[in-house]
């Protein structure tokens, strides 16, 4: 029996502009073991999967893929596949923009729309992160933010 881990995470971590993703990750996953990655919003569940396929670099650490240091190898060279979240959000758009689009459109007047923003934002939890474009929040905040499908007829944030 291979007491050698199929997948290693030795030390990692991940920032984007300073600020932090993940950091001293450190786990060995056996062959043929079911994993899940369990945690609140923003933690780096995402981050660690995207890593894992190649999908982004750490900036510290080492990842082994059976026994082979895969850290600065293509996505296409690791046989893994990802399938990611979904949700729509305009990409150039910040949060705040993406939640009060709709309401823009329909022309509804300002303090009212910055009312219902605080509103969605504090029941989201997502207060903080009103000026940060989707590509700029974790995929768990990216699947909450508040934003209604383009041809929704009904205000969730009425």
């Amino acid at each position: 029996m291979n007491t050698e881990p199929f997948v290693s995470f030795d030390n990692i971590a991940k920032r984007w502009n300073g600020q932090l993703g993940v950091e001293n990750i450190s786990i060995d996953i056996p062959e043929g073991t079911f994993v899940a990655l369990l945690g609140p919003s923003g933690c780096g569940k995402s981050t660690t999967l995207r890593l894992l396929a190649g999908l982004e670099i750490p900036d510290e650490g080492a990842i082994r893929i059976d026994g082979v240091d895969v850290t600065e190898m293509a996505p296409s060279a690791r046989n893994l596949s990802m399938v990611f979240q979904s949700y729509a959000l305009f990409p150039h758009l910040s949060v705040a923009e993406n939640v009060m689009f709709g309401m823009k459109v329909r022309k509804v007047p300002k303090d009212e729309r910055l009312a219902k923003l605080e509103n969605a934002l504090r029941i989201t939890g997502l207060i903080g992160y009103e000026e940060r474009k989707p590509g700029e929040l974790s995929g768990g905040n990216a699947s909450v933010s508040p934003l209604p499908a383009p041809s929704s007829p009904v205000n969730p944030f009425a």
